[in-house]
């Protein structure tokens, strides 16, 4: 059943305010546009931020704008996955705590724009009403993809499972993979006119890449079997969003 909107304002951020930690050089007073910024300013100073400052900062400017809301939630998403990355790295942790809270709010509060406060960070203990709003976030995230994605750190073979419709064939699917991108068509499928289509997460090994048909009536499945090159990390998702 999907989610209703979360009633934020049974939750108002004027009440959390003053039980918030402040974050490094960010205030849950400052708004998505000024913290944007800030993170812009942070990775522009690392050697290897260069990317990301770029891809926030066009975010901004799409913000800034106001007419296409999709796109600016694309950007932000897209922002958001690139620092899970950087995070299991140990890398700009916070930023990428603050980004994922903003890219799971935008997605699920029209009224969350570019002034709107950044609001206090996730605290189980300190803020209850909202981890519990990004637990929801997280299981919507997840019950809107077309699949289920299975991998772990210590492995890098990964299964894909994808509920198609009973009748399906192999002459009914199209894949065409690369290392670093994936595009699946199914005849039939609700998901038009492809499953999936994106870059993922990580490159993988394309000659590793195979698919076949489990299953049968409600419980037919197209399974995808993949590699990833470089083991020692979980992927949070198949593909990258916005890429």
């Amino acid at each position: 059943k999907p989610l209703s909107p979360l009633p934020f304002q049974r939750c108002p951020l004027r009440l959390l305010r003053h039980s918030a930690k402040r974050m490094a050089g960010l205030s849950p007073d400052d708004t998505v546009e000024e913290a944007l910024q800030r993170f812009a300013a942070t990775f522009k100073e690392d050697a290897q931020g260069a990317e990301l400052a770029q891809l926030t900062e066009k975010a901004v400017e799409v913000l800034r704008l106001e007419d296409d809301r999709e796109t600016a939630v694309r950007l932000v998403t897209e922002l958001r996955d690139k620092l899970h990355q950087a995070r299991r790295l140990g890398r700009f942790v916070e930023e990428a705590n603050v980004v994922e809270r903003m890219a799971g709010r935008m997605r699920m509060d029209e009224s969350y724009i570019r002034t709107s406060a950044v609001g206090p960070s996730i605290d189980q203990e300190q803020n209850p009403e909202m981890a519990e709003m990004l637990k929801q976030i997280q299981q919507a995230d997840k019950e809107c993809r077309p699949y289920e994605f299975f991998n772990t750190v210590d492995q890098t073979e990964m299964t894909v499972n994808i509920p198609v419709p009973a009748a399906t064939a192999m002459k009914d699917v199209k894949v065409k993979v690369t290392a670093k991108t994936i595009r699946l068509e199914v005849a039939g499928h609700d998901t038009q006119p492809c499953v999936i289509d994106g870059a993922f997460f990580g490159p993988i090994e394309e000659h590793a890449f195979d698919f076949h048909l489990e299953g049968s009536g409600e419980k037919r499945i197209l399974v995808l079997d993949l590699e990833k090159k470089k083991e020692g990390s979980k992927w949070p998702d198949l593909i990258t969003y916005g890429a």
